[in-house]
């Protein structure tokens, strides 16, 4: 299968029905994921505010984790190490355990987990792994739907996306995303998607905190020209947020390419983005002649490590 193919799945994927209920009892949840899975932690913590939410990318977990916690391992294959470690110590502290995954180790671990469609790159089932959140935390089935419609008729058209990715390509740029509240974590994910499709250095950060330190080098970076500046905008950005993009770029003379979420609901805005940076790291990848899909180094790191615990 084509990545591109991988890509066009996320309309699929939005029409999931599973979800994990967030019981009124717990007092705080844990979302443990790594990489291409734990993206799904990072968005469903900057939108969800009913209780507090802590994302573990390691192999311990907070020590406050306890009977009162909502502890979700999310990992598509299954088998990450750090997630699967994290679980265990959640276990032990007595926390519900709940999870996310295509099979391997982590079903087996967790009896009600959700199982989602094997087959694909982590990363590109972004839907089958954040759905059952969102849907848990109580969004509508309506913002599901007009989100499948509007990622849609990103598909139908991406010839804008294609040129973005020729101007990257023959520039030899370098992508900057800057995100903008409540969608700070998606110019996250466009840069480990500029990671692992483009196969190219990709750095992120987001307003207004980058206006106390990124700016004094917006300003007088001597590669200035070398970078490509995105701005991950949405309806839901504050007029302040609006202002500081507008006086930053006439300060710091950057011109920045604003990207800007589709549709009404906050669903829709996030997975729209979410796409339109998919097929741009894609699109890259594809100027430069690689396989989006290929992530043999990580896989030999893997190898690596597991070896090395296994000679200790």
């Amino acid at each position: 299968m084509d990545y591109i193919e991988e890509i066009k799945q996320l309309r699929e994927q939005l029409l999931f029905k599973l979800k994990i209920e967030i019981p009124d009892s717990i007092e705080n949840i844990v979302i443990a994921g790594m990489g291409g899975s734990g993206i799904a932690g990072r968005i469903f913590k900057e939108i969800y505010d009913k209780k507090p939410v802590i994302t573990v990318d390691n192999y311990d977990i907070p020590k406050f984790v306890n009977n009162k916690t909502l502890f979700i391992a999310v990992s598509y294959s299954g088998n990450t190490e750090e997630t699967i470690n994290a679980l265990r110590k959640a276990r032990v502290q007595g926390a519900i355990i709940r999870a996310i995954t295509s099979g391997g180790k982590l079903e087996k671990e967790v009896d009600d987990a959700i199982i989602i469609p094997k087959g694909l790159q982590p990363r590109s089932a972004i839907g089958y792994l954040t759905v059952p959140l969102l849907r848990g935390a109580g969004f509508k089935e309506t913002d599901f739907d007009e989100a499948a419609k509007y990622v849609k008729k990103i598909d139908d058209k991406t010839n804008e996306y294609e040129e973005i990715a020729e101007d990257i390509w023959k520039g030899r740029k370098t992508p900057v995303i800057f995100g903008t509240p409540p969608f700070r974590e998606l110019a996250y994910r466009w840069k480990t998607q500029f990671n692992e499709n483009s196969k190219i250095i990709s750095y992120w950060s987001y307003f207004p905190e980058l206006n106390h330190n990124d700016t004094m080098a917006l300003e007088n970076d001597y590669r200035k020209e070398q970078f490509y500046f995105f701005v991950l905008n949405s309806k839901f950005a504050d007029k302040k947020i609006l202002d500081r993009i507008r006086i930053t770029s006439n300060l710091c003379k950057v011109n920045f390419k604003i990207i800007e979420g589709e549709g009404n609901s906050i669903i829709s805005q996030l997975f729209t983005l979410i796409h339109k940076g998919d097929y741009i790291s894609y699109y890259v990848a594809r100027k430069r002649n690689i396989d989006p899909r290929d992530v043999l180094i990580i896989e030999k790191l893997k190898k690596e490590l597991e070896e090395s615990d296994t000679n200790k």
